[in-house]
């Protein structure tokens, strides 16, 4: 099995031939991307490592030149971008995986080991601005799907709790398919009556009932072209669930009062907050219809799974915020933001940008601490961490990272926390503090020579 290199970065190259040939492959590297179409076209490697930025060619312009090859390779590309508009872009164009610098070398051992896999059982892969931020590991794997899923025209069901940001997900591929010149029509199921979902769907003809004194276009006549986001598709009543199942069957759409059909183009985007196969299992939601919409299926993790997003969450709220309030300063402390990661958000990221929003308003140019959180968050102190876990998740960190002395560093830290919190209720008073904490006043001065503590006089 082989492999080809193309990176302008001698030491990448040498690591990754190192790696790969640990692997069992044969290796070829090269730091020239100008002739890497020839150089694949002529070797015939079964994958290719390609860095989307090479000094002399766009590793995104030559991808799309390797994927037209007729015996064409699993392209990875590796990069130092870590922007999720990067990694779309690769995997629309067909990239197999993306792997950003610097690498994970188990990363790239199990790509290989995937890859090799899929060839042994002879398995073929062929494979507008956005308000969305993620760099957590869960929604690098949304994107690739995003990606994959923007270079096709199947149906797609987009499933997560409620404010995981599903509607933004489909605009999302909307935006990187070949239909993002056309229109993006989103429609809430749940909020359309029962008895008039059929003709906001499909439309009305002149005279169908009572007060239509105008023929009207629906939904997918509207989206022609484009696509349709039913969101809370598990709201739709099962006699339009029927009907809906039709028009994706056939790619046409009959009004209601008219005998005619009408031809549409529309790629559907479906989400909904339930579980449709429990519904399905109780008669609630059609069998075929849920096979229907499902062809790609993304679910998007809640905030709680993804909370590495945080603090590039409140970044980009906090931006859109002081823009719409015409501030030109203002926004979260560092100890605000590592308040926020120890916080459950139930209502995920829609709580999180609502009370961005709220704090900036009220607060304006201040500075948000954590004082003011605690004022606007809704629930008590169970909706945080426990304490425990913290130092647990601290310990784990420290220990990845290769840390010693842990044992002392952790006490320490927990030593200064307690006595400067006690500091702060006794107004600095020594003695009244040595009786709160159970130990002698010789020992809470020293540690507070020791620690660097603050006596809390202020």
């Amino acid at each position: 099995m082989k492999a080809v290199i193309f990176d302008d970065e001698r030491t990448i190259r040498k690591v990754m031939e190192k790696i790969l040939k640990k692997e069992g492959l044969d290796v070829e590297t090269y730091e020239s991307g100008a002739e890497a179409v020839n150089i694949i076209n002529s070797k015939k490697p079964e994958i290719v490592f390609l860095d989307i930025s090479l000094q002399d060619a766009n590793g995104l312009e030559i991808l799309k030149s390797i994927v037209t090859l007729e015996s064409r390779p699993y392209v990875v590309m590796i990069s130092g971008h870590d922007e999720y508009n990067y990694l779309i872009e690769a995997m629309k164009l067909g990239a197999f995986d993306y792997i950003p610098k610097p690498f994970d070398i188990n990363k790239i051992r199990s790509v290989v080991k995937e890859i090799k896999d899929i060839l042994s059982t002879k398995t073929v892969s062929d494979s507008s601005e956005v308000d969305i931020i993620g760099k957590s590991p869960s929604m690098k794997e949304v994107f690739k799907i995003v990606g994959r899923a923007s270079a096709s025209n199947q149906p797609v069901l987009i499933t997560g709790e409620s404010g995981t940001g599903k509607e933004v997900i489909a605009k999302l591929i909307h935006s990187y398919s070949n239909r993002s010149d056309k229109p993006f029509v989103p429609i809430n199921c749940a909020a359309i009556p029962s008895g008039l979902i059929e003709s906001e769907l499909f439309g009305y003809e002149r005279g169908a009932f009572t007060g239509a004194d105008r023929s009207r276009q629906g939904k997918f006549q509207v989206a022609d072209g484009g696509t349709i986001f039913l969101d809370e598709i598990s709201e739709l009543p099962l006699e339009a669930q029927g009907k809906l199942l039709r028009v994706l069957q056939e790619m046409e759409v009959t009004p209601v009062g008219s005998t005619k059909s009408i031809k549409v183009d529309v790629r559907v985007i479906a989400a909904t907050n339930k579980n449709l196969v429990k519904l399905v299992a109780e008669d609630k939601f059609r069998e075929d219809l849920f096979y229907r919409l499902s062809v790609i299926e993304i679910n998007l993790p809640p905030l709680r799974e993804r909370k590495e997003d945080i603090p590039d969450l409140i970044e980009l709220f906090t931006k859109q915020a002081l823009k719409i309030h015409g501030l030109k300063k203002g926004g979260f402390t560092r100890e605000a933001v590592n308040f926020l990661m120890d916080y459950e958000f139930p209502g995920n990221i829609r709580e999180l940008k609502n009370l961005v929003n709220k704090l900036i308003a009220i607060y304006r140019e201040r500075p948000i601490t954590p004082d003011l959180i605690q004022l606007q968050v809704k629930g008590d102190k169970t909706s945080f961490s426990n304490w425990r876990e913290n130092i647990r998740k601290e310990v784990s960190e420290m220990f990845t990272k290769g840390k010693k002395n842990i044992y002392t560093k952790i006490v320490e830290d927990v030593e200064k926390v307690v006595i400067e919190e006690v500091l702060k209720y006794t107004k600095g008073n020594i003695s009244e503090a040595s009786k709160y904490l159970g130990i002698h006043r010789n020992t809470v001065h020293k540690k507070i020579e020791e620690l660097n503590i603050s006596k809390g006089r202020e």
